[in-house]
């Protein structure tokens, strides 16, 4: 087994066990949807570390292969996409949920050089499936932003 996998799956069942403690904390009716998505995160999980087992053939040694991760990691890809996400947060912050997400998607397609026909369809599809999803079925307060809250 490698190591990199099995550091993911034991930090994927820890991420799974406190944010299920966490929604108990929930409301009971506000509980159904965080549960199954934490259940079928921790099925999927627990299927990768049975793979784990099953094709490491009765050799449970576990072996380092670090040098192996990281060698194609590309620290400005890396950089660009983490600056994305913290831009996002804070655009979040003042503009809402909706325009952040837009603009967000916007600048990482861009950056990884998606074609414009393709960026237009992913954020429109995207932000119809996120409106019907969240805000019409489950009915989950996105937030709209200090800007917008001053506006409205």
């Amino acid at each position: 087994m490698k190591k990199s996998e099995l550091s993911v799956v034991i930090f994927m069942l820890v991420f799974c066990a406190f944010f299920f403690y966490e929604t108990l904390q929930l409301p009971p009716a506000a509980q159904s949807y965080p549960k199954f998505v934490i259940g079928l995160l921790t099925v999927l999980t627990l299927m990768q570390l049975v793979k784990m087992v099953v094709t490491s053939h009765g050799h449970y040694k576990v072996v380092s292969d670090l040098s192996e991760v990281w060698k194609d990691f590309l620290p400005r890809q890396f950089f660009t996409f983490f600056l994305g996400c913290v831009g996002f947060f804070v655009l979040m912050y003042f503009v809402g949920f909706y325009v952040s997400a837009i603009i967000y998607l916007v600048g990482m397609m861009h950056y990884f050089h998606i074609a414009k026909r393709y960026m237009a369809i992913t954020v429109v599809v995207l932000m119809v499936l996120i409106y019907i999803v969240f805000s019409e079925f489950l009915a989950v307060p996105l937030p709209d932003g200090l800007l917008l809250e001053q506006i409205m």
